[in-house]
């Protein structure tokens, strides 16, 4: 059973996924609790950061637009609230050992 703080949080995360400064201090003020208190939750929970949360949430929205849309690497990141490409790239190839045009390239469903 899940904590309903965590509730409204993974709520905000959903709806906030896009934008490039959403933090846990932005998240833990929206909930009314402490930053410390937020990571204690997802740990407890999740057994993630919320900011691996994020980036988790980030990543799984990158995957699905590379592959079902034409859109470039540089509005992808966009979209998925990357604050740079560079940090996408970065991110994406950590997460799944490929770089997002390769991915894309290896999953695309939409071709032109």
């Amino acid at each position: 059973q899940k904590h309903p703080l965590l509730d409204s949080a993974i709520q905000f995360i959903a709806e906030n996924t896009q934008n490039p400064t959403l933090s846990n201090t932005c998240i833990a003020k929206q909930i009314g609790i402490s930053e410390v208190y937020l990571r204690k939750l997802f740990l407890s929970y999740y057994h993630i950061t919320p900011k691996q949360y994020v980036l988790d949430i980030r990543i799984r929205k990158a995957k699905q637009l590379l592959c079902d849309t034409p859109f470039s690497v540089t509005a992808i990141a966009e979209e998925c609230g990357f604050s740079s490409v560079y940090h996408f790239c970065r991110a994406f190839k950590e997460k799944t050992g490929m770089r997002p045009t390769e991915y894309a390239n290896l999953n695309k469903i939409y071709q032109i």
